[in-house]
């Protein structure tokens, strides 16, 4: 029976070609785009996968308390080994540092990496295994180190790494970024004590190398770092993750940390953190967060991208449905004639079902192919050099495509198969007209309506996004981003014998320094008060600059004066605050907040001696916050100069010469500054190009949709036509009589989209600190597009049956 009905449903699609063509490249088009969706979930998901007993492990994350939405993967320094001592149920606590990355040398060979200073620990916690060491002692004795395998094959080819002593120069490489540093310096020698097996699979903690936990205090005593083993506010730079014990949960390591914190961090004018238990399978797909282990896709994003995908599906299905009623008419009396010649109601419904499934599978085929185009365009993005998201098939995949295809098969045809299951066969083989479901076309109105409503939350919603990136990409800053250079300093020596030789020149504007770049994605705080009132406190973010960055950038005073040209090493005694910050403070205007004194986190006392106007230091998808500008020289990172705009390439030449001259042993590397701030954009971008794919799919496929409907219209009304057109109507009054009604529907779809689509937008517009409005201009061009896309299909079908011959319409009858 099964057979029969698969052998009519393939014959009945190569009967109607340009219908089944409609249906099968809509769903594939639709199965496709959910399909890559889901295989980019499955990466996303499939991080750490590989790790035993990962529901028992946790990464501990920061917050800030008495309001502050301050959010950090990372954690105070003292708290893995509080955890170790102090309370039970916990089998292993870890911690890592970050501080080490960086050129590896060995002989003539060099290899570069980032990672971790870390102890055995981290072998209990986290499933990491070594080919060659011993991982229960590899990490113990000072200026210990363990590599990747890669790395091990960079450096000693076929020799065997362990017990080979190599030289180790700090350059601020990441583990889990861009292979990026701003730093240069000596650690000295490390011995080789373990070589890391690969992981079989992704990670949220990557690194090519761990250094002994051990070494930091002589790195410390020979000022290459900071380390502070019991400073509770040191909670920017370390990590801390558990593993829980079998039978304990994530409840009782939370209510442990909650009384650390307590502890830790009293009511009062100091810094004002929490703790925060997070499961490792949840750090996939990736809440923003500062200080991540690893670039990953935002999971909001995902989010969208999956209700959009659902929704381009849900699209196709109805174009299915409106096409499988329009067919109806020429299979009406085919299903009288099996429900007379005994076909029960079952049997008609599964016939029908079972041509839905098949158009399904036949589209999952297609679907393939334009997969793989997608994959290899998606692969492309800008984004994916950092978030590597890779797609692989696998069993599993294969039977979850194969099941998503039959469902969307079942529920795509499960309405116009009940229906036709339904027909009474004496009304069926007496003609259409006497069907009340065709005489009333209820169903196709609803459709109709809903389809219109796809479309038009679509175009909207595709127009946003692309205003909202546009939006993003161009961006006012508040600060002067062209014909900036920016020169990574490595050494602290090498600023001011750059600055002094390159000042005098013409093609220079300004000269000055900072400890990183303003909205580039780097971010510090601390808390403040208050130096009169100890209680009124603030938590605020800092940079480091030199008094020449308000003129590099253009910063705008409000009131008061700039800091000094010239400051000391560690000079903290004056500061300036940005407009929001004063306003946090409690003073009533800018000119207030100057003269006034705060106290540091360090306990220093430092004068304000300027406001500026607030300006975007944080990324665009944030607002505005306190900022204070310190005057700190040990922490420049940064030179960052302006030069003249008309003779760019020779300036670049110029600072590139002078670096050379005067520093010799760094290499020179520069970027421009919107190059810089367009590169920290292009994941925006990139998402945005995606969305804006799959809403093109999606209208697309809306508007095969009224195609069908509209099809079904004319098919519905032809006798009705001719004999208009026999008692004298012209063409003018049949087409709008064919159209009048798909107004109406279209005004019914409007009241109902508008506000969908202003809600719906509006939600994930929220996300944004930054946004667009929702105009009514915005709403009423895109009224006006779906408007004329429905007109052209409904008129291109009214005026194929308004200027057919009656003749041929009627002579049936």
């Amino acid at each position: 029976m099964l057979r029969n009905y698969l052998t009519v449903g393939l014959r009945n699609i190569l009967k109607h070609k340009s219908f089944s063509f409609i249906n099968i490249f809509g769903l594939a088009a639709a199965m496709s785009v959910c399909m890559l969706i889901i295989m980019v979930i499955a990466d996303q998901k499939g991080y750490d996968s590989w790790q035993a007993g990962k529901d028992r492990v946790y990464r501990i994350q920061t917050t800030g308390k008495n309001g502050s939405r301050m959010q950090t993967a990372t954690s105070a320094l003292p708290l893995g080994d509080k955890l170790r001592k102090d309370y039970t149920g916990i089998e292993a606590a870890a911690t890592l540092v970050r501080g080490i990355g960086g050129d590896i040398l060995y002989k003539q060979q060099i290899a570069s990496g980032g990672g971790y200073f870390a102890d055995g620990n981290l072998f209990r916690v986290m499933d990491f295994h070594l080919e060659q060491g011993d991982a229960r002692t590899a990490l113990d004795k000072p200026f210990s180190m363990v590599i990747t395998a890669d790395l091990a094959a960079q450096l000693f080819h076929n020799e065997d790494p362990i017990g080979k002593t190599i030289k180790f120069n700090n350059t601020g490489l990441l583990p889990g970024g861009p292979e990026s540093g701003n730093i240069e310096s000596s650690y000295g020698q490390f011995l080789i004590t373990g070589v890391l097996k690969p992981n079989p699979g992704k990670t949220t903690l990557p690194f090519k190398l761990l250094a002994s936990f051990s070494s930091m205090p002589s790195l410390a005593k020979d000022t290459l770092l900071s380390y502070t083993p019991n400073d509770w506010n040191a909670v920017w730079n370390n990590y801390t993750f558990v593993r829980m014990e079998k039978g304990h949960s994530r409840t009782e390591l939370q209510n442990i940390l909650d009384r650390i914190s307590d502890q830790q961090y009293p009511k009062g004018p100091g810094d004002q953190f929490a703790f925060k238990a997070t499961p490792l399978s949840d750090l996939m797909p990736a809440d923003p967060i500062s200080n991540p282990t690893n670039i990953a896709m935002p999971r909001i994003i995902l989010v969208i991208l999956s209700v959009l995908c659902l929704v381009v599906m849900l699209s196709a299905c109805l174009n299915y449905t409106n096409l499988s009623i329009a067919r109806m008419l020429t299979r009406t009396k085919e299903v009288g004639i099996r429900k007379v010649s005994g076909a029960t109601r079952r049997q008609v419904f599964t016939q029908f079902i079972s041509e839905a499934i098949l158009m399904s599978l036949l589209s999952l085929l297609l679907s393939f192919l334009i997969l793989l185009f997608l994959q290899k365009m998606f692969t492309g993005l800008w984004l994916n050099q950092f978030m590597n998201i890779t797609f692989h098939y696998t069993p599993t995949l294969f039977l979850i495509f194969l099941g998503f295809s039959v469902a969307v098969g079942f529920l795509a045809g499960l309405l116009p198969s009940i229906y036709i299951s339904l027909f009474n066969p004496v009304h069926v083989l007496k003609g259409l007209n006497n069907l009340r479901f065709f005489s009333r076309l209820t169903l196709r109105k609803v459709l109709l309506v809903v389809q219109f409503c796809v479309s038009l939350v679509f175009i909207i919603s595709t127009s946003l996004i692309y205003l909202q990136g546009k939006h993003v990409l161009n961006f006012d800053y508040g600060f002067k981003k062209e014909n900036v250079v920016n020169v990574k300093l490595y050494k602290l020596e090498n600023y001011n014998r750059f600055a002094q030789a390159i000042a005098t020149s013409r093609e220079i504007g300004a000269v000055s320094a900072c400890s990183f770049l303003p909205a580039t994605g780097t971010n510090m705080s601390e808390m403040i008060h208050k130096a009169a009132d100890k209680t009124d406190s603030l938590q605020t973010n800092y940079i480091d600059i030199g008094a020449g960055c308000l003129q590099v950038w253009g910063l705008h005073l409000v009131a008061g004066r700039n800091l000094p040209a010239i400051s000391a090493d560690s000079d903290d005694h004056y500061v300036l605050v940005n407009e929001k910050m004063a306003a946090g403070l409690k003073y009533s205007s800018a000119k207030q907040a100057v003269g006034q004194h705060i106290i540091l986190n360090s306990g220093k006392d430092a004068e304000i001696v300027g406001v500026v106007k607030d300006f975007q230091f944080l990324e665009v998808m944030r607002g505005i916050e306190p900022l204070m500008l310190r005057n700190r020289k040990s922490e420049f990172a940064y030179a960052t100069i302006s030069v003249q705009g008309k003779h760019l390439p020779e300036a670049v030449a110029f600072l590139q010469e002078t670096w050379k001259k005067v520093n010799p042993s760094t290499k020179f590397e520069y970027q421009f500054f919107d190059q810089q701030l367009l590169t920290t954009h292009s994941m925006m971008s990139d998402t945005v190009g995606v969305l804006g794919l799959l809403a093109f799919l999606a209208v697309v496929i809306s508007c095969l949709g009224l195609l069908g409907m509209a099809t079904y219209t004319a098919e519905t009304r032809r006798k009705e036509i001719g004999v208009r057109k026999v008692l004298g109507s012209g063409i003018p009054s049949v087409v709008f009589l064919l159209s009048k009604g798909y107004m109406i529907l279209l005004g019914t779809a409007i009241l109902i989209a508008v506000p969908l689509a202003i809600l719906l937008n509006n939600m994930w517009l929220q996300f944004f600190a930054s946004r667009v409005s929702i105009t009514p201009w915005i709403l009423l061009g895109n009224i006006s597009i779906l408007a004329a896309i429905s007109f052209l299909i409904v008129f291109s079908q009214a005026w194929k049956v308004s200027t057919a011959n009656p003749v041929n319409s009627l002579r049936s009858e």
